[in-house]
């Protein structure tokens, strides 16, 4: 859950000046609530002349608490939107969020009864466009697109490009937060052997091996921890962006990428966890894991995190975000000089990751007679709010249950930004007041904070150049930032992208029966439990229990 909750906390972060501001669409399927739209309307923030009415398909939390009589269709936002900008949303059918809704969409999709608008993931996207169910968003998104709303696209390279289709475009999607596991190692650990950072595979394992031999954690010492009871060996097509504490590096190295749908040699869709890499892979962590460089309870510990408080342990694979998750290591332990390294890299030099994609879009049924109301409804929501806005929302932080829509939204270089920004901030080279506070929010945020916690000299992250008590409520999000940030941001990462995002019919079936015939096979090769062999028969398995059909469709869908 702490997990959870801490990328919860940084997309909102990042995206607070976005998110909170809230995304709808309008529309009227009939004609009786709008008429044509007039050249005044062109304003993409301004109000419509005429009420526009747009159905939607929303996903609805029903443990969510509504202030006293409001509803996922009637409340202070939508009433808002109306007042404001006579766009009255309709819900044409309301589905539990999860399972529930996506099957109610793959359903409207298969009926052709389309809503004006509703929330999608990429495979049910690419099934609406074969079946010709979308409208063309190219022209209304240029016209009525505000200028904030394109900068944002702009600033995420190729989110447009993934949803345009014969010169198309076909959907708005939502923006996602770069991520790729770093290596974190105790710095004071290799410092106190003399050793120096790891690059490769090999440098990794004589590191931890060192680490064990020398009792750095004590006399159980433990080499690289990862995958707690329940958790995943790597992340996978549909948990793109969970590369804390497993072990997806290591596979990443060997070219392996588990989890995932890669091409082949001759440009077909594959499954990663059935190619030749990814049995090295395995071959490899088994040979480690009888040496006692992996975690001999791996997959067995009740929180692996635990074992970096309790000091035993020096390597672990994260994200730039980890010491989020540091602070209970660094509390018991001050000089527990957690730094990150990118990496490791394969045998060619190259660093690589699984790219994190977003799975939500917003689509437009080709019948809808006003698709320019969803583009201005994404205005408002990226835009600044405005006075009304404040006035009948006051501090409440406005979430998917009342936002029409919703999607999390932000510039695709907002932590490059908050990084740098801070940096220079430290050096003197950028006045507080000079920070982008209307785009970049919590860059602004972190750098009048900075100085409560960073010692100097500035540029170096060493934990015994902080200062903790300084700002408590802060630290960590400088730590992270400046420590883990700057790493990652000056990586030169090679990202392989899924092919396939979202589960295909087949998956809706068989998915979950797949997942555990692979989790138990690789956990019991690597484990000793069962011989290397057991790949083999696994990828057969695989095929036979419906990967086959599974491939075909991913690749129909590509």
């Amino acid at each position: 859950m702490k997990k959870l909750f801490v990328l919860l906390a940084i997309l909102l972060a990042f995206s607070s000046l976005i998110a909170c501001t809230d995304n709808n669409v309008s529309s009227n399927k009939s004609s009786e609530s709008s008429n044509e739209i007039s050249e005044e309307n062109i304003d993409p923030l301004g109000s419509f002349s005429e009420p526009v009415e747009i159905s939607i398909g929303r996903g609805i939390d029903p443990n969510y608490k509504f202030e006293g009589d409001d509803t996922p269709e009637d409340n202070v936002y939508t009433r808002w939107l109306e007042d404001q900008y006579n766009i009255v949303t309709k819900h044409e059918w309301e589905a539990t969020t999860g399972e529930d809704y996506e099957q109610k969409v793959s359903l409207s999709i298969a009926s052709n009864d389309i809503p004006d608008a509703m929330v999608v993931n990429e495979t049910q996207l690419k099934q609406m466009i074969k079946a010709g169910q979308l409208a063309d968003l190219t022209e209304v998104y240029e016209k009525y697109g505000a200028e904030r709303l394109k900068d944002i696209y702009e600033s995420n390279p190729g989110l447009l490009d993934n949803v345009t289709y014969d010169g198309k475009l076909y959907a708005l999607p939502e923006t996602t937060l770069p991520s790729a596991p770093l290596t974190w190692i105790r710095q004071d650990w290799l410092d106190e052997l003399g050793l120096e950072a790891p690059k490769t595979l090999e440098d990794l394992e004589k590191i931890a091996q060192a680490f064990i031999d020398h009792n750095m954690g004590g006399e159980n010492t433990l080499g690289i921890v990862g995958t707690s009871q329940g958790g995943a060996l790597n992340s996978t097509f549909l948990t793109s962006g969970d590369h804390f504490l497993n072990f997806s590096s290591l596979f990443f190295a060997n070219n392996a990428y588990p989890g995932i749908w890669v091409e082949d040699k001759d440009g077909k869709a594959v499954y990663g966890s059935t190619t030749p890499e990814t049995k090295k892979t395995l071959e490899m962590m088994r040979d480690w894991y009888a040496k006692g460089i992996l975690d001999k309870e791996m997959a067995l510990r009740k929180s692996a995190q635990e074992v970096l408080v309790s000091g035993q342990a020096g390597i672990f694979f994260g994200p730039w975000w980890s010491p989020y998750n540091l602070e209970d290591s660094i509390k018991n332990d001050p000089k527990a000089n957690w730094r990150p390294y990118a990496g490791p890299a394969d045998s060619s030099g190259k660093i690589n990751s699984n790219e994190t994609t977003g799975s939500t879009y917003i689509v437009v049924s080709k019948e809808y007679e006003h698709p320019e109301a969803v583009v201005k409804m994404l205005n408002i929501h990226v835009s600044e709010k405005d006075p009304s806005y404040k006035e009948v929302v006051a501090d409440k932080q406005m979430t998917s249950q009342e936002v029409p829509l919703f999607m999390v939204m932000g510039h695709g270089d907002q932590l490059e930004y908050a990084v740098t920004s801070t940096q220079k901030h430290l050096a003197g080279e950028l006045k507080l007041e000079d920070i982008d506070k209307v785009n970049y929010g919590f860059a602004y945020d972190l750098a009048e904070h900075a100085k409560n916690v960073k010692k100097e000299p500035y540029d170096n992250y060493n934990i015994q150049y902080w200062d903790k008590a300084g700002d408590q409520a802060f630290f960590t999000h400088v730590y992270a930032h400046l420590n883990g940030g700057s790493e990652f941001i000056n990586a030169d990462i090679n990202y392989v992208r899924s092919i396939a995002t979202a589960k295909t019919k087949t998956m809706e079936l068989k998915w979950n029966n797949l997942k555990k015939l692979e989790d138990e096979t690789f956990l019991k090769i690597i484990m000793g439990n069962a011989p290397l062999s057991d790949f083999d028969k696994f990828v057969e398995k695989w095929n036979e229990q419906g990967g086959d059909q599974i491939t075909k469709e991913v690749n129909e869908l590509n």
